[in-house]
């Protein structure tokens, strides 16, 4: 499975783009603002989206990129979410103000169809296994298992404290862990209330995890990386902990 981050940042500013990871050509996990990194033919190949939750970090890409590719596109974009999303992209964005509602633009065939996931669903598609995770968000939230014949990988999305995901994790033994940690030790309660992890906070949910996996940190405050990824490392020497950047290539 090749994984490629088009965006990882919890913020905006010059080379940060937020969430968004393209999986073997033709799957979005999240629609942030990396999507405008893709070329035309790249965008023209999207099969299906993934959406974690309706914060504009992680849909803004997604009208942008209907619109782009509208007079090209050769078959409908499936977008999968939770109910809740589902309902926000329908009432908020694809509405006729905020932008053209494309979930009946062509009248003969749509460019997008949009389907609602339950946490615990599971998908196939194309050829990969998926699995709707629990998140714990101020809004709701979903994050995803990933998995084909080879390997697979876990998606917190956005999310805080959260000990529903630990024995699903411990079941599925994903080969990597993509978690979100957005703030440093020093603001634990704005991290609490905004529904993120600290370093601390991540030692803590980690000590429920019962089997050695790669972990790699999203979702990083613009101007905090350095720090964060310093605590994550000095509170949990024995973990394989990375930070993810704008280009890497992972290869599972």
């Amino acid at each position: 499975m090749k994984i490629e981050i088009l965006g990882c940042s919890g913020g905006i500013g010059h080379g940060l783009k937020t969430t968004t990871f393209l999986l073997d050509e033709t799957l979005l996990l999240d629609a942030g603002t990396g999507v405008e990194l893709l070329k035309m033919e790249q965008m023209l190949q999207i099969r299906d989206v993934l959406i974690t939750h309706a914060h504009i970090d992680h849909i803004a890409g997604l009208p942008l990129m209907l619109a782009t590719i509208y007079d090209q596109h050769r078959h409908p974009i499936d977008v999968y979410a939770l109910p809740e999303v589902i309902d926000a992209l329908q009432s908020h964005i694809f509405n006729w103000t905020v932008w053209p509602d494309y979930t009946c633009l062509p009248e003969a065939e749509p460019i997008i169809r949009l389907h609602k996931v339950q946490v615990g669903d599971e998908l196939s598609l194309q050829g990969k296994q998926i699995r709707v995770l629990p998140a714990s968000h101020p809004t709701p939230t979903a994050g995803y298992l990933i998995a084909d014949q080879n390997s697979s990988f876990a998606f917190t999305g956005d999310n805080g404290i959260n000990d529903p995901l630990w024995p699903i994790l411990n079941q599925h033994q994903p080969d990597l862990l993509i978690i979100d940690v957005s703030f440093t030790d020093e603001v634990d309660e704005l991290a609490r209330l905004s529904g993120h992890l600290t370093p601390s906070h991540l030692a803590q949910q980690l000590s429920l995890l019962q089997h050695p996996t790669r972990i790699m940190i999203t979702h990083l405050k613009p101007g905090f990386e350095d720090l964060i990824m310093q605590q994550c490392r000095q509170i949990l020497p024995q973990w394989q902990i990375d930070r993810l950047h704008h280009g890497d290539l992972i290869q599972l």
